[in-house]
C-alpha cells in the first residue's frame, strides 16, 4: 500500500512540474518567454528580442549582434502595415 502512495504522488508531482514547464519552456521563470507584438516583417525573420528598459525592442540580427529598433519596425499595437509576430525574449 505505501509504494502505491508514493508512486501516485511521485506521478502527480511530475504532472503539476509538467505544467510549469509549458510557459518557460522548462528553462526556468520568465528566461526564455515570449513577446506578442507586431512586426512589418523588414528586417526579414526574427526570433530573439527583448522590450528594453529605454522603451526601445532589441533583437538578435543574423549575425547574432544585438541591435537596437531605431527604425520602429516592432510595435506594442497594431498598426496598419503590421502583423501579429512571436519573439522569444533571449536576454540573459
Amino acid at each position: 500500500m505505501k509504494k502505491m502512495l508514493v508512486i501516485a504522488a511521485s506521478l502527480l508531482a511530475l504532472t503539476g512540474m509538467s505544467a510549469c514547464a509549458e510557459y518557460d519552456y522548462g528553462h526556468g521563470p520568465g528566461r526564455y518567454a515570449a513577446y506578442d507584438l507586431y512586426y512589418d516583417g523588414y528586417y526579414g525573420p526574427v526570433n530573439e528580442g527583448y522590450w528594453g528598459g529605454d522603451g526601445w525592442f532589441w533583437y538578435r540580427d543574423s549575425t547574432r549582434h544585438w541591435r537596437r529598433d531605431d527604425g520602429r519596425h516592432f510595435r506594442r499595437d497594431a498598426y496598419n502595415g503590421y502583423h501579429p509576430y512571436r519573439v522569444h525574449r533571449g536576454r540573459r
